[in-house]
């Protein structure tokens, strides 16, 4: 039994990364898709999207970061307009 798993394991990371290199915006798309879904049904609306806003604002945080900008003349610019 050990053995069919280790198979089935096998075959699902193989295909998870052909789909990944042939397909990704289609990947991406379906997993996102999917874990929200699971969110939306285990902790409701309001808490998903209060999730999905924080994941938002730390992957601009963090891509401002990497891209080597100053995050604090960001802010002052956003703040006082």
């Amino acid at each position: 039994m050990r053995e069919f798993w280790s198979k089935m394991g096998n075959k699902v990371m193989n295909y998870s990364a052909w789909a990944i290199d042939n397909h990704p915006g289609k990947s991406i798309g379906t997993a996102l898709g999917f874990i929200v879904g699971l969110l939306m049904v285990t902790l409701g609306f309001w808490q998903t999207l209060v999730i999905i806003l924080f994941s938002a604002v730390g992957f601009i945080v963090g891509k401002r970061q990497d891209d080597h900008n100053d995050i604090s003349t960001w802010l002052e610019r956003i703040f006082n307009r």
